[in-house]
């Protein structure tokens, strides 16, 4: 049986998605630019702060703020939805592009959401993909790196102010 999803009102999420069998979809231009279009489509249609991205040649990491009353799966099906039909229509195909669902964590405290900003800026450099985080064009670190807006939204010493700390999980 499925676990549950915890949801919690203005919490910031740490989101993965894998490609369907591991193929790396992502690991060539193309894939990347269909993926940035498609997140940059996401935040035109719903309601959410993108804090850190990070498009890698198999999966995704999202670091997220759905707005209030902004439901979480519905932005990511969306996201997934979309990127794959792109994916399809350019490649002709009617494949899976897509793996199992999405798993997603809330954070608890702003030390998570450092730790998780961090995790997600060292993934590009971790797959020996550029030798620094703000070399891989495909990443939020890129985007802030060079000044881009847009997609990132980022809150230079204010970034705290955005995190709602949940409670210690109960045991």
């Amino acid at each position: 049986m499925r676990k549950k999803r915890v949801f919690a009102e203005g919490a910031a999420y740490h989101v993965t998605s894998r490609t369907n069998a591991k193929s790396r979809v992502f690991e060539k231009n193309l894939g990347r630019k269909i993926m940035l279009l498609v997140l940059e489509e996401a935040k035109e249609k719903y309601a959410f702060t993108l804090h850190n991205f990070c498009i890698m040649p198999t999966h995704i990491h999202l670091l997220i703020t759905p707005a209030s009353g902004t439901n979480l799966s519905r932005i990511i099906q969306w996201i997934k939805t979309h990127s794959a039909r792109r994916w399809n229509s350019i490649h002709g195909s009617k494949d899976h592009l897509w793996g199992e669902r999405f798993f997603s964590r809330p954070l608890n405290n702003f030390q998570d959401y450092i730790s998780v900003n961090n995790y997600i800026d060292q993934n590009a450099i971790k797959a020996g993909l550029v030798c620094n985080a703000q070399d891989w064009k495909a990443s939020g670190a890129y985007y802030i790196a060079n000044g881009i807006s847009g997609l990132v939204d980022y809150f230079p010493m204010q970034q705290h102010a955005y995190i709602k700390l949940l409670p210690p999980p109960k045991k």
